[in-house]
């Protein structure tokens, strides 16, 4: 059976780090004949800040964004590239997750911690980032970037988070081992979601990225 994958650059630079490694990405990810992957620029998505009048879904007015919502919930894989800005993500990533709280939550009921319970359970997570910060340093406080926390928050939103692959290299986009390595990663990520294989238990308890130079 044929898995579909969204992919996401969240960069607003088109052929820089972050987005060639997606490409590179994709390719292997496409090597695998049973997927299918459509890559779209989330800057491209005029989405409404979060406000308690839109956290229940797009509005009328957001044609692009409900469209990428309903492909999301067809879809078997999310793949999201984006630059490290500050320790965080760029603005409009940050609000693409906040606003698809409704698609990830199930606000009527509660897990055993009093917070609501995860709808993602069929979505597979993978994340690519790209920084400033040399791997050693990235290694030691992994908890302080964007790795580390959209796992946190993907998990939280019950999908199933496969993995993710760092680099602080600022001109990953002209290394070729390291678009090699992209490559290699999309490869695997299509196997794990061919075979319909969960998140690891060591993943859930503690992770950290790959690094690459």
């Amino acid at each position: 059976m044929e898995k579909r994958i969204i992919a996401l650059s969240c960069s607003p630079s088109r052929g820089r780090n972050s987005d060639t490694l997606l490409d590179e990405f994709i390719q292997g990810a496409n090597s695998i004949s049973c997927t299918t992957i459509e890559k779209i620029y989330l800057d491209e998505i005029p989405i409404d800040y979060y406000r308690h009048d839109n956290q229940h879904g797009p509005h009328e007015h957001e044609v692009k964004f409900r469209e990428l919502v309903e492909k999301i919930e067809s879809a078997n894989g999310l793949v999201i590239a984006t630059p490290t800005y500050n320790f965080s993500v760029p603005a409009h990533l940050k609000n693409f997750i906040d606003r698809i709280r409704f698609l990830g939550l199930d606000l009527t009921q509660k897990n055993m911690f009093g917070q609501p319970v995860g709808k993602m359970s069929d979505l597979y997570l993978y994340f690519i980032v790209t920084g400033g910060t040399p791997s050693w340093a990235q290694k030691i406080l992994f908890f302080a970037f964007p790795p580390f926390w959209l796992r946190g928050v993907f998990l939280y939103y019950g999908a199933k988070v496969i993995g993710a692959l760092y680099t602080g290299n600022i001109r990953a986009f002209t290394n070729t081992r390291i678009r090699k390595t992209a490559y290699n990663h999309g490869r695997k990520y299509a196997r794990r979601i061919e075979k319909e294989m969960g998140t690891h238990i060591l993943e859930k308890i503690f992770w950290r990225p790959p690094q690459v130079e």
